[in-house]
């Protein structure tokens, strides 16, 4: 190795220089990463707590037909810093530590120079590349990920060309090795894929802070080497400004709670634009219905949407969601708007309108059905059908998200890829799609309960997810309880309600649960992954907000299991009033039983095949 030569800087980071190999590490020590040269080719690798998680990869891409990451003569530390702050959070608490060590790395091959950052946190690392100059055709990105032999691989399969345009497949497994020639579409897989390390950890492989680039997918080109791809293939893609790629994440995790609590992902995202998040408080996370679902003859009719409404206020629900068929079908689409945006906020109930992204891609268009939308009073819009992750999308969807904010509006996407984080920088982007959610159930494809199972584990590590839960009347190979636990253990700040509303009011059936539908939050103060959780078997999830505790149970498997409770997050020395939520004999509705409970107390529950399982604890 070179001479190595430290200089201290008062601002608290160091530049080290030239080595042939670096060693990287997290605060607390416990995620260390390896960068070296070998014959000329930049390598690294990752541990977790002493044992290797990433084994020896690639680093490089090729851009403009230059080769970065192959002849590499110059590695050195330019600068170390500790970051630690705190940020607010809508996913699975209020807030979060960001907490890392980054590093600046010069790299040098022959006259050409180009810098690699690294963050490193005590549950994961991070590296993104950055290339000077303007104006760069990406062609390749030489990344790889080497797994661990025995690794088990969770990812999601849809046979047909739609399973990387809009991320709406089935949350599987099988073997890393397995895992080239598993799926018929090919051995390209979308983001996240989730790995069960042999000594029964995790680690999750995606990307954080998706802007003016292509999305990443990951293609498995065997010995258990995973490389970025892109939608965009040999034609590559244009940067315009300066090339800064988003980061290439490797979370890792001892257990289910620990993987479902990182965030990461959130953190590797710049903070929002002061600027244009000057007053954020028309972002307002919330409940809504939606009447697209279960529509029948009257659909989209004023009167019918009216109804919703009124059930919407009746619910404590805050938003209604008109979706496709609200312009064709009005003859004054606008003035028509104007008019159910009254009417909804006369009962305390605010508006959302769906609309093709085809339509919105032009900047004037966009603007101008945007400053229309506002006019009429709505809080946000859903934009569907961008189908695809290559980068003139990706630029669509922050153009999108920017311009909505200078009105003041909120963003749903759906027919998109999975998230990155963008809401830490865009907080009006209020969920997303990129999800094999409920509306699957309508098209002949019912949702099995494994596949939620997986869920929380899975895609929604990432982030929000417009899965639309609790579509009660058409629920597939699951109970009714199964289908009230979704609402408890997906992350959705906008929480799409699946179910028509009016049925939930007029049908007896649903008696039982208004009480738990009226006050049901759509964000959470604390997490707690449960005991018996297991991904794509059961899904056990506490959850607190305010003082009151929810616990949420689905059994993704055809048999019975039996959840064991132990409510040590419950406040000592207080006792709660739990309500509890199971289904009935022969998947007929459900049952409530109201118990008394204090921490120290432990109880098994049957859950039936495909079931599920809710408690709501009160302070008595």
């Amino acid at each position: 190795m070179r001479f190595v030569l430290t200089i201290y800087c008062l601002l608290g980071c160091y530049i080290l220089m030239a080595a042939d190999t670096l060693y990287l590490q997290s605060p607390g020590k416990k995620i260390q990463a390896k960068l070296y040269v070998q014959q000329g080719a930049l390598i690294y690798a990752v541990t977790a707590k002493g044992k290797e998680v990433i084994e020896p990869s690639h680093l490089g891409m090729r851009v403009n037909d230059t080769i970065y990451g192959k002849q590499v003569t110059l590695m050195q530390l330019q600068k170390q810093q500790e970051i630690r702050t705190t940020a607010s959070t809508q996913l699975n608490s209020t807030q979060y530590t960001n907490h890392c060590i980054a590093y600046s790395i010069r790299i040098q091959e022959k006259a050409i120079k180009y810098t690699i950052e690294y963050r490193l946190f005590d549950n994961g690392c991070a590296f993104r590349y950055l290339l000077p100059r303007n104006q760069h055709h990406v062609q390749e990105e030489y990344t790889t990920f080497t797994i661990p032999t025995k690794t088990t691989v969770w990812y999601f399969e849809r046979d047909s060309d739609w399973k990387l345009k809009s991320y709406a497949g089935l949350w599987q497994q099988t073997g890393i090795e397995q895992l080239p020639v598993v799926s018929l579409q090919g051995p390209i897989q979308g983001k996240p894929l989730v790995m069960e390390l042999p000594d029964h950890q995790y680690t999750l492989i995606t990307e954080a802070a998706l802007y003016q680039y292509s999305g990443m997918r990951l293609k498995a080109n065997g010995s258990r080497v995973l490389q970025v791809n892109f939608t965009e293939g040999n034609n590559g893609f244009t940067v315009a400004d300066a090339l800064i790629t988003p980061w290439r994440v490797i979370l890792y995790a001892g257990d289910l709670n620990a993987l479902v609590n990182n965030h990461i992902i959130e953190a590797l995202n710049p903070a929002p634009d002061k600027t244009l998040y000057s007053n954020t408080d028309y972002i307002q996370p919330g409940k809504s219905v939606w009447s697209w679902i279960t529509r029948g003859d009257n659909y989209m009719q004023p009167e019918e949407e009216k109804k919703f409404i009124d059930a919407a206020a009746s619910l404590n629900i805050q938003y209604t969601l008109l979706d496709e068929g609200w312009e064709t079908v009005w003859n004054n689409k606008w003035q028509q708007l104007k008019e159910i945006c009254t009417y909804a906020a006369s009962k305390g109930v605010r508006v959302w309108v769906w609309k093709h992204s085809k339509d919105l891609r032009e900047p004037e268009s966009r603007d101008a059905f945007l400053d229309s939308v506002q006019q009429a009073g709505a809080a946000g819009v859903k934009t569907d059908f961008m189908n695809s992750e290559a980068a003139p999308l990706i630029d669509f969807e922050t153009s999108l998200l920017k311009s909505a904010a200078r009105r003041k509006l909120m963003i749903n996407f759906h027919g998109c890829q999975a998230p990155t984080g963008e809401s830490a920088t865009y907080p009006n982007e209020m969920t997303r799609e990129g999800v094999r959610g409920m509306e699957l159930n309508i098209m002949k494809e019912p949702i099995p309960a494994w596949h939620n199972a997986a869920l929380p584990f899975t895609r929604f590590i990432c982030g929000h997810g417009d899965y639309t839960p609790a579509l009660f009347s058409n629920k597939g190979k699951t109970t009714y309880t199964h289908q009230l636990a979704l609402l408890y253990l997906f992350n959705s700040p906008f929480q799409c309600i699946a179910e028509n509303p009016m049925m939930l009011l007029n049908d007896k059936k649903y008696t039982t649960i208004l009480p738990l539908l009226k006050t049901l939050p759509v964000t959470w103060d604390e997490t707690i992954v449960l005991p018996g959780s297991s991904i794509g078997k059961m899904a056990a999830f506490a959850r607190r907000k305010g003082n009151d505790w929810y616990v949420a149970v689905i059994n993704g498997t055809e048999h019975e299991k039996t959840f064991t409770l132990h409510p040590v997050f419950l406040t000592k020395g207080m006792v709660y009033s739990g309500t509890r939520i199971t289904d009935a004999v022969n998947d007929a509705g459900f049952v409530m039983e109201t118990i008394r409970y204090h921490r120290s107390e432990q109880q098994s529950f049957s859950i039936p095949a495909t079931g599920g399982m809710v408690i709501a604890f009160k302070r008595i």
